[in-house]
């Protein structure tokens, strides 16, 4: 045992005190009275006119004693320690991922650990220093070397799962930093999944447990002439058969149910056919009752819509048309030079030798074979330009193939772009962002190069409508709870929204290129509104709960290395035992005991 405060045997003072309090005799005052006859039992406190009198025993005297001796004892802060001595420094963490939400009877995973992280803290000796951190999809400092048990046990109360699942590299990175700044430090993770940190000593408090789990894990649609077919992924993360219930709705309203007989450990794939061609959002639910019931539903968004109007300006280029006609994102128009005509209406122009005095607004605009014009300055002609590097996404699928060029006009690269095509002689080609429009400009006609005869041209075509056309949403085919979005708006777009699932709305831009959106904790079907001048463009999009990760809640927890022979011990965490509350109500019990004594006269 180990006193962390000796300043509190002080209190042993009280000791002595209380002996001479007993041992002086009180004084009392003389009275003249007519008989002693009533008075016989007073003759016995005659000796109390002397100062002092012979210590009796007193069970008062003794239970008031003891209590003092129990006060320094508290006030001493006694300390049962198992704790290495020379550990200094702790760092706790708390997962955070969606797993964590498991039921353990009324309390979830979560709940646990952090009851058992709260005990842990509080027994941890006083001169310890402690870094609280929370991991899950980011790993959070929520306190950094803090000796304050109250405000560690604040920040911990603050605490809150989440839908995501655990970045184990993320974690393991910040916590080797931080164990590394310091020597002798212990690292203690209080979750459902273990990982080892080479050259950091951790131990673990295993918060994992058998339990019922099913599962949506997937979703997705395709359109046909027959209507919508929806396929559905379902798991079964138990060790026995289930009939598993399943319903379908569409914008919100119950369609189809279906029961599916599943075995342990099985990923079964459900289509749900003939699904109305109108249905524009499409939700899975599992009917069933288990152990972590965030992963019970999924969304998948249809996108409608016959695609992208386009407009080609050309005096007749057939290569351009035959590669713009390849692709099903384009309703594709034509029209002659003019520069009388207003160009608007359009989602992309595509300007064949020929721009426009006045720069559409409205679209994404491509420019083969510039003429001269306010964007950009164009130069000279050279023949025979060597290509030096085709550079971005555009020429990512074309780099290996091999076309010539018989000339091309030099352009420069503006500030607000990047170039694309470099030849020696200078610049060929380049794509940008410009006043919320994306550009792409090529300095040669197409008639005046081999590329259109390669397997090379429709490749690029097609690469360049995907960049100036892009999904509203960059990573849409996989958004999970946590993630980052980043969205291409429309060119017309004065103002973006986001509203979430709980009613929530938040705005993206101005200014643009809009800004980075991460409120995706809440899993359900958000919109981005997009203000124009001609009106709102809605576009809906799921986030879903990252169940391939984090729903396989009866994963064995185990070592990542097979010569860990230490693997088991890591589920018990080890501490000491602040034991000053026992002192405490040790005393409280004695103060009871005496003033029942007191009350009864004994």
């Amino acid at each position: 045992m180990t006193f962390y405060s000796p300043w509190g045997f002080l209190a042993l003072i009280g000791v002595p005190i209380i002996i001479i309090l007993y041992l002086l005799k009180q004084q009392h005052e003389d009275l003249t009275v007519s008989s002693l006859y009533l008075w016989e039992e007073v003759i016995k406190d005659l000796e109390a006119n002397a100062p002092w009198q012979k210590l009796k025993k007193n069970i008062l005297m003794i239970l008031q004693i003891i209590a003092v001796i129990l006060l320094a004892l508290a006030l001493a802060k006694p300390y049962l320690s198992n704790l290495e001595s020379n550990i200094q420094n702790v760092v706790v963490v708390i997962d955070t991922s969606m797993s964590m939400q498991s039921k353990m009877g009324n309390k979830t995973r979560f709940d646990e650990a952090k009851a058992n992280a709260r005990e842990y803290i509080t027994n941890l000796k006083p001169n310890t220093y402690v870094t609280l951190i929370s991991v899950g999809k980011n790993t959070i400092i929520e306190e950094n070397l803090s000796k304050n048990k109250s405000s560690l046990l604040n920040s911990l109360n603050a605490i809150e799962v989440t839908n995501s699942a655990l970045n184990i590299d993320d974690a393991k990175s910040i916590i080797f930093s931080i164990a590394n700044q310091h020597p002798n430090t212990k690292v203690v993770l209080f979750g459902d999944q273990s990982f080892l940190i080479e050259g950091v000593e951790m131990e673990f408090s295993d918060m994992s447990g058998e339990a019922e789990n099913f599962a949506i894990i997937n979703l997705s649609h395709t359109v046909t002439e027959n209507g919508i077919t929806a396929l559905s992924a379902i798991a079964n993360y138990t060790g026995a058969d289930a009939r598993i219930p399943l319903s379908i709705y569409l914008d919100g309203n119950v369609y189809d149910a279906k029961y599916v007989d599943i075995k342990p450990g099985e990923v079964l794939n459900v289509y749900w056919n003939e699904l109305p061609e109108n249905a524009n959002i499409i939700e899975i639910r599992i009917d069933k009752e288990d152990a972590l019931a965030i992963d019970n539903t999924y969304w998948n968004v249809v996108e409608k819509g016959l695609g992208n109007k386009a407009l080609l300006v050309s005096d007749g280029n057939v290569f351009i048309e035959k590669a713009l006609a390849l692709s099903n994102k384009l309703e594709l128009y034509k029209t002659l030079p003019d520069e009388s005509r207003e160009f608007i209406g359009y989602d992309l122009y595509i300007f064949d030798g020929f721009l426009p005095e006045i720069i559409p607004e409205d679209g994404s605009i491509m420019i083969f074979n510039p003429p001269k014009n306010q964007l950009f300055q164009v130069g000279e002609v050279v023949e025979i330009p060597q290509i030096k590097e085709l550079r971005g996404d555009i020429f990512k699928y074309v780099k290996e193939f091999d076309f010539s060029i018989g000339e091309s006009k030099i352009i420069e690269v503006p500030l607000w772009a990047e170039e694309i095509i470099e030849f020696k002689e200078g610049s060929g080609g380049f794509a940008g962002l410009y006043n919320n429009q994306r550009i792409l400009a090529i300095a040669f006609d197409i008639f005046k190069t081999d590329i259109s005869i390669t397997p090379a041209f429709p490749i690029f075509i097609t690469d360049a409508v995907e960049w100036l056309l892009p999904s509203a949403i960059e990573n849409i085919a996989s958004v999970n709870s946590g993630d980052s979005i980043t969205f291409n708006l429309h060119p017309g777009t004065e103002k973006a929204l986001i509203k979430t699932p709980l009613k929530e709305t938040f705005e993206i831009a101005p200014p643009f290129p809009a800004r980075v959106f991460d409120k995706t904790e809440e899993p359900g079907v958000y919109t981005l509104v997009q203000k124009t001048i001609e009106g709102e463009i809605n576009y809906n999009f799921s986030v879903n709960v990252p169940s391939k990760e984090e729903s396989d809640i009866n994963k064995k927890v185990v070592a990542k290395d097979e010569d860990d022979k230490d693997a088991k011990e890591r589920n018990v965490v080890k501490t000491g035992r602040n034991i000053q509350f026992v002192f405490i109500w040790i005393i409280i019990i004695l103060l009871l005991i005496e003033w029942w004594f007191y009350k009864n006269g004994i």
